[in-house]
């Protein structure tokens, strides 16, 4: 079986998760931080009230009628302001209950206002008081949320509310405005005041993606906006106004969403032009790389201790990764804080102090190969990526922490082989699905250059489900499920372990199969094999009891595909804006053996099935039967993952096909029970 790959979606894009953008200057600035300067709120016109479905957005749940954002980083405060239309119940489940994230310890949020007015004009004030939550804890940082509910939202009604963040005086945190909203935006106004480097004689000075002390001497942005709104620039800060802008098309397997949205960047820089900017920083980073991953006499000795004389260059890399793999990710455990890494005496410098340790970040881990690999003869290089499930790279924003994860190439033989040895139990030569196919900057002999990461190829990521079930006459059922898998669902398990532990693991896998198997199936993990060893499949055993089947006189119908019974077809939505990303290509090939008993009989069984989309995708589906015991076997195979909206109605059509055919029935007899007839009484002469 041959599959081609399609080209990779290579686009600008911005890094989409929480993440700080500050400064801070060589001379305090104090000042008072103001609540809102006039306590007034807008006037609901009639319309607005009466509005039961917007004709702008036809189907939209709520509407912005206005949201504003104001951001001036001398006074320190970003505030916020919205007016939201409620028109269905699901818009009233979204925006009755109000999260914001924040920094804590170095920002707050304050100022916390608003109210509910209901279609008759009947206003209902937020008196309540928000409370905090956490939402993340690594190492020195804590993501915050303040979190409130307004006051008695129902369908119809305008929900309004206003808070403000503050942030510290020697911090500065020039904004990333996102025009697009989850819902239809009707007006929006975005102002930031930035700091006048110039008039306020101010030094900004802060750390780099690799710790180096910068100096961030203008203000740069990153315009991605609707054709023909520009910014405005004045002397009382830069100002943008948007009319009528569409909601984010939330659809299933969408790359990040936010790489495609109307947003725009603020940022201090003491950058001059793009090119030059990720040249510099780019020979700063391998710098960096090069330090930290000095093969040192402590990484040699250990090497040594690792390979014998007479290993092939394959046996060298596969002893080392093993070894780097033994060593405690911090990614998938905890991360330390700098204060317990001092109680404990720990320091992190070079790659020696990693292996000592036996600790580090995935990022660290990753150099950590690199070092042990170069000690061991090899040409080793690091790339730095973002994560094709968060981000793609945005050459046009000049931040390099935008790149936030590290992978490996080595030069076997004249070929670079890639490897991912900071995601634990990623299998040897090949990395994790977020790392393929994406833009990103890799160490060369000369500097730097920009690559595209390998895509991966349907045979690396191999699942092979069988059962083998006995069904009784009374429809009882009894039987065994095993799952082999390889590549990308092994590894997905294999972490989650980490990140939890085997018992909610294993609930986690029936609670996936319950809701897949027929109605009346119960499975039920017994063990995982091969939970810590990425060089083999991992085996998942589950027991399956419960019932199959439903009677009709004597007739039994059954689902014809045991592993797909519920399952729902992808891409129920006839129309798509956003491209699909699937993540990864695959295999997945199913073996099913039922076993009548006795007074069962096969009727009549689904029809073979194929379904191709040549060259990228095979769905196959047979039945048979021999004696007592009905055989399935299904497969499907997707040689491709990144595909265009123009693709969507074809792959629509291919998953839509399976999913028909995974929906099958198959027809058994239940023979009458035997029953005994008493002989027949002589008549008496």
């Amino acid at each position: 079986m041959e599959f081609s790959q399609i080209v990779p979606m290579v686009r600008p894009a911005v890094f989409c998760s929480l993440r700080r953008f500050f400064f801070f200057t060589s001379l305090a600035l104090i000042a008072a931080i103001p609540a809102f300067a006039a306590p007034t709120w807008t006037q609901p016109t009639p319309q607005e009230l009466a509005m039961t479905v917007d004709p702008a957005a036809p189907d939209a749940p709520a509407v912005y009628l206005f949201r504003e954002e104001i951001v001036d980083d001398n006074l320190h405060f970003h505030r916020v302001y919205a007016r939201i239309k409620i028109l269905t119940e699901k818009g009233k489940e979204q925006f009755s209950d109000i999260e914001i994230p924040y920094e804590g310890g170095m920002s707050d949020i304050r100022a916390v206002e608003g109210r509910t007015i209901h279609a008759d004009g009947t206003i209902v004030p937020f008196t309540g008081k928000p409370y905090s939550k956490e939402l993340v804890k690594s190492g020195d940082v804590r993501w915050m949320a303040k979190v409130f509910s307004m006051p008695d939202v129902q369908v119809g009604s305008i929900v309004e509310y206003r808070y403000e963040l503050q942030y510290d005086d020697n911090w500065y945190m020039p904004p990333h405005f996102y025009i697009q909203q989850s819902v239809f935006v009707h007006n929006a106004h975005y102002h930031f005041v930035p700091l006048d480097l110039a008039r306020t004689m101010k030094i900004l000075t802060g750390k780099d993606a690799f710790g180096r002390d910068t100096v961030a001497n203008r203000l740069l942005y990153y315009p991605e906006l609707p054709p023909g709104v520009k910014v405005r620039a004045g002397m009382d800060g830069y100002d943008l106004l948007v009319d009528d802008i569409p909601p984010i098309a939330s659809e299933e397997f969408s790359p990040p969403l936010d790489s495609y949205a109307y947003q725009l960047i603020f940022y201090y820089s003491e950058a001059i032009s793009g090119q030059d900017y990720w040249k510099e920083e780019g020979k700063a980073w391998s710098k960096e790389v090069d330090r930290f991953a000095n093969p040192s006499d402590k990484i040699r000795q250990a090497v040594a201790g690792i390979l014998a004389p007479v290993d092939t260059d394959d046996q060298k890399l596969r002893k080392i990764y093993a070894a780097v793999m033994t060593v405690e990710n911090t990614r998938f455990t905890r991360e330390r804080s700098a204060s317990e890494n001092t109680a404990e005496e720990l320091r992190v410098k070079t790659a020696a102090d990693i292996w000592e340790q036996k600790r580090g970040s995935d990022d660290e881990i990753a150099w950590l190969f690199i070092s042990m690999a170069r000690a061991a003869g090899f040409r080793a290089y690091a790339a730095a990526t973002t994560e094709r499930n968060k981000s793609l790279l945005n050459g046009g924003w000049l931040d390099w922490s935008q790149l936030e994860d590290e992978i490996a190439i080595v030069n076997v033989g004249g070929k670079d082989m890639y490897f991912d040895p900071g995601q634990r139990y990623c299998e040897f030569g090949k990395l994790h699905w977020m790392h393929t196919q994406l833009a990103a900057i890799r160490q060369t002999d000369n500097g730097t250059a920009e690559i595209i990461t390998p895509a991966a190829v349907y045979q690396d990521n191999q699942t092979l489900r069988t059962a083998d079930l006995a069904l009784s006459a009374d429809g009882a059922l009894k039987g065994t499920v095993r799952i082999s898998m390889g590549g990308a669902e092994a590894l997905r398990w294999r972490q989650q372990v980490l990140s939890s532990d085997e018992q909610q693991a294993k609930k986690d896998f029936d609670a996936m199969l319950q809701a897949r198997v027929p109605d009346g199936v119960v499975v039920k993990t017994t063990h995982f094999v091969g939970l810590t060893d990425y060089s083999s499949a991992l085996m998942v055993v589950a027991d399956v009891s419960g019932s199959l089947g439903t009677q009709t006189g004597k007739r039994v119908f059954l689902p014809a595909t045991f592993f797909e019974a519920r399952a729902q077809p992808l891409f129920a939505a006839g129309k798509r804006e956003n491209p699909v990303d699937l993540h990864y290509p695959y295999v997945a090939q199913d073996k099913v053996d039922l076993t009548l008993a006795p007074g069962l009989t096969i009727e009549s069984l689904p029809a073979a099935a194929s379904v191709p989309m040549p060259p990228l995708a095979l769905y196959k589906a047979a039945y048979s039967n021999a004696s007592s015991t009905c055989h399935e076997e299904r497969l499907i195979a997707l040689g491709a993952t990144l595909f265009k909206s123009s693709d969507y109605p074809q792959l629509r059509d291919f998953f839509q096909k399976a999913g028909t055919q995974d929906q099958q029935q198959l027809v058994l007899q239940r023979s009458a029970p035997e029953t005994s007839t008493p002989a027949a009484q002589g008549k008496s002469e």
